[in-house]
This record gives C-alpha cells, sequence and structure tokens, in this order.
C-alpha cells in the first residue's frame, strides 16, 4: 500500500493458528510490557500483527527491533493516524491465522484472557467477546463524560444495529473469532469500533461473552476522542454497519455447522 510499509521476519513458516491484531499510536512504555506478558502465555502457535498508525515516541523502532529478534511478530506502518479501524482492517489483511484477536496495545486488555476466550471457540463459538458488563466483568474507573457517551454509544447501537442486541458490551474493543467468518470491508472506513462490523458478520453463529475488568491505561492518555467528534465517526460506522448487514441479508453467507466439542 501505499501510505504503509510492512515488515515480516519470515513468510515460509507454516501459517499459526492465531493472529493478535494489535494498533499502536504512541505506546513505547506499554509495548515492552506487553509483549513479555502475551510471550508468557499458554497459546497455540501465534503472530502479532502490529499497525503502527503513526507513532512519534519510538513505538515503530521498538517494534522493528522486536521483529528482528521474533518472527512472530509482524510489523505495518503508517505514515500517518488512520483510526484505529483503518489499522485493524489493514492488519487482518495480512492476517493468517485459523482465529483472530483484536485487542488494544495499552494494556487496559488483559492478555491473560486469550486462553479461555480461545478454549470457547474450540468449543464451537465463532466470536468471543470480552464484556464489561458480563459476569466477573467491569468498566473501571473513568471520568463522568467517559461513561456518559460510552454508555450512549452503547445505547445507539442496540438500538440502530439489532446484530449488536447478541452482547451486553457492542463497543468493546477486545473480542476473538474465527477468521473465516470475516468478510472484510473497505479500508477507506474511519473509526473505532470494528467489532460492530463483526457482529453483522456473525449473524446467525454463535456469539458469545466473558467478563473482563477494563484496567487502567499502563501510560498516556486515551487515543480515542471522546467528544463530539468521537459521536460523529461513531454514528457514520452505525450507518455503515447497517449496510453491511442489508448487504449479507440480500446474499447471505453459507454458515458452516458448528464443530461438535465432543467429538
Amino acid at each position: 500500500m501505499s501510505d504503509a510499509a510492512s515488515s515480516r521476519a519470515s513468510d515460509t513458516a507454516s501459517p499459526p493458528e492465531l493472529s493478535i491484531v494489535l494498533a499502536v499510536y504512541n505506546e513505547r512504555k506499554n509495548l515492552p510490557e506487553l509483549l513479555r506478558r502475551l510471550r508468557s502465555l499458554p497459546l497455540p502457535s501465534w503472530e502479532a500483527i502490529v499497525v503502527d498508525d503513526g507513532s512519534t515516541d519510538g513505538s515503530r523502532e521498538f517494534l522493528l527491533e522486536q521483529a528482528q529478534a521474533d518472527p512472530r511478530l509482524q510489523t505495518i506502518l503508517h505514515q500517518g493516524k488512520q483510526t484505529t479501524l483503518r489499522a485493524q482492517v489493514l492488519a487482518l489483511r495480512a492476517a493468517r491465522g485459523k482465529f483472530a484477536v483484536v485487542m488494544d496495545s495499552d494494556l487496559q486488555h488483559p492478555p491473560e484472557l486469550l486462553p479461555p476466550m480461545l478454549a470457547r471457540l474450540e468449543q464451537g463459538a465463532s466470536l468471543v467477546v470480552a464484556s464489561r458488563y458480563a459476569d466477573g466483568g467491569s468498566p473501571g474507573p473513568r471520568s463522568p463524560l467517559r461513561a456518559v457517551i460510552s454508555r450512549s454509544a452503547e445505547w445507539l447501537a442496540q438500538l440502530l444495529l439489532p446484530e449488536s442486541r447478541a452482547v451486553s458490551d457492542p463497543v468493546s474493543g477486545y473480542f476473538a473469532f474465527h477468521r473465516s467468518v470475516y468478510v472484510g470491508i473497505d479500508p477507506g472506513y474511519r473509526g473505532y469500533k470494528l467489532l460492530l462490523f463483526l457482529l453483522v458478520m456473525c449473524r446467525g453463529r454463535d456469539v458469545e461473552e466473558v467478563g473482563f475488568v477494563f484496567e487502567p491505561r499502563g501510560d498516556g492518555a486515551s487515543k480515542v476522542t471522546q467528544g463530539l467528534a468521537f459521536v460523529r465517526v461513531f454514528l457514520i460506522e452505525l450507518i455503515l454497519a447497517r449496510r453491511l448487514a442489508g448487504r449479507m441479508r440480500r446474499h447471505p453467507p453459507v454458515v458452516a455447522p458448528s464443530p461438535d466439542p465432543g467429538a
């Protein structure tokens, strides 16, 4: 792509079971801890596709250095900030795993939740959403303004997008899914909530939730604009997700039967 450069240490290895999608913008102080925790987990074979969205704090230099030492890491470098949705869509285009996980790189999404999420996929779920409102979950501390905007976004999603009613946290940024259900969306879309589109893609399939506690950021400030700009972009995302739902109703994908966990 003209606006991005990619680096993969090896393209000859067998495809991994899991692709971990990480969008990064100025997370240099959080990335070492995140990678340490990911590497310590009992995971199947995995790759991490890390899209740096124009960082200026040394994040991309650190990622390139790590990719040279660890063939599981692939870095994709945007020349300017593109929004989280664009970064994640670009990463999924490069993903090779049977399963994919989308999560934040700021330590607010605990990597330790990955094994139980993947277990749900292995047992037959098509999409597993880490929810702040499911049993055992919590949104954690947040300002009154951020709480109002977040809850309003959840309410709007469930009002305007029926597919989002399958989960309690339709604007979660942490979820795992069978990559085969991902039909792709326009890489030109701007936004922050890929899950809205995944819920549409997974209509008619098994969607499950696991509770998680939304942790405080490891370092730095939130990258999502919590104001009118966010609301405008979010409403556009809802409209685009509704259009995708309409197209998929007219041309429904073939839904393969879920595997028998006892087989």
